[in-house]
């Protein structure tokens, strides 16, 4: 190997070695945020639930209004609603912690509507155990809006989906990752992201 060639390689790891301590060091920061984005889904969740009287066959935006019309928060600010009305409206559930509050309601919710809401992302960010159930997963409309946010239509009316999207066979923690690399833009990614996202791409 020439100089000039050892040179262009000692550049190339010092870069290499900046992008990866940069990741490291914002990983936490990124993890909080996923944690702060799962709260509020689940504080969501558990106001629907609570207060929406959620319907397997009804649009779930119908539910949502509902449930904020009887606590009095439509038209409320979103920024205000989630940061101040539903957190303190959470605050009142009967539990020691904000995590034993979202479980308590959790529990008692049908298993259609945690997995249309994607309850299990809030749980393992969380970490809270979701409830497990032996009733089948209702097909799909296609109307689902992706988490973090709450799906606005229906679950169980429609035909199926034609073809199920394979990522769905994830976990949550294979999930998480996937989202990472999508954050991170695969022009961006290095030899050990593409090698993880061949690994996800053989499990979905």
């Amino acid at each position: 190997m020439n100089l000039i060639s050892r040179r262009r390689l000692s550049r190339l790891e010092k870069r290499v070695a900046s992008v990866v301590a940069e990741r490291k060091r914002r990983e936490p920061e990124e993890m909080a945020r996923q944690r702060q984005a799962a709260l509020y889904h689940a504080t969501k969740l558990v106001t629907l639930i609570l207060h929406g009287d959620p319907q397997i066959d009804e649009p779930l935006a119908i539910a949502w209004k509902r449930a904020l019309g009887h606590l009095g928060l439509s038209g409320t600010p979103r920024e205000e609603l989630l940061y101040y009305r539903l957190r303190a409206a959470l605050a009142d559930l009967p539990g020691d912690t904000e995590n034993a509050k979202i479980a308590g309601v959790l529990s008692s919710a049908p298993s259609w509507l945690l997995g249309f809401c994607d309850a299990s992302l809030d749980c393992f960010l969380l970490g809270i155990e979701l409830p497990k159930s032996s009733e089948p997963a209702p097909h799909r409309d296609g109307l689902r809006v992706s988490w973090p946010d709450l799906p606005t239509g229906t679950i169980g009316a429609g035909p199926p989906m034609p073809k199920p999207n394979p990522w769905f066979a994830l976990s949550d923690e294979e999930g998480m990752d996937l989202n990472r690399l999508c954050n991170v833009g695969e022009e961006n990614w290095l030899r050990r992201d593409r090698h993880r996202f061949s690994e996800l791409r053989a499990n979905g």
